[in-house]
């Protein structure tokens, strides 16, 4: 029970992350990404002016898409491994600190894009 429920949890969070990711790629390649408080990379440097929000959006959209397609290939590792591994208490340390992983590489994936939109927004103020 216990490394169904890890990876269902993991997959679940990793699905509508990835979902978020590639929801926020399309309204950037759409040109429909406008600055705004909730949804998309803010910072200080990318909140400045549309025109920053827009080339540090652009300039992230490779990593938002790489890293749902990540997201996706991390979820269908964590259902092999589920599905190799025997279901016993066992299996789980496996596939949560599987899980613990992928969200570590996430993480910096995620920072990894934080900080080069920053950076191109900064440029254009700067």
């Amino acid at each position: 029970m216990g490394a169904a429920f890890s990876t269902a949890m993991f997959s679940i969070a990793f699905l509508v992350v990835a979902g978020l990711l590639k929801m926020l790629a399309s309204q950037i390649e759409a040109g429909q990404s406008r600055r705004n408080p909730t949804f998309g990379i803010r910072s200080k440097a990318t909140m400045a002016s549309d025109e920053a929000w827009i080339a540090a959006h652009e300039a992230s959209v490779s990593i938002l898409k790489g890293t749902a397609v990540l997201l996706l290939s991390c979820t269908a590792v964590l259902w092999v491994l589920f599905a190799i591994l025997p279901k016993d208490d066992d299996s789980v340390p496996v596939i949560f600190f599987s899980g613990l992983g992928f969200t570590g590489v996430l993480v910096t994936l995620l920072m990894r894009m934080y900080f080069k939109a920053d950076a191109v927004a900064a440029s254009i103020h700067g």
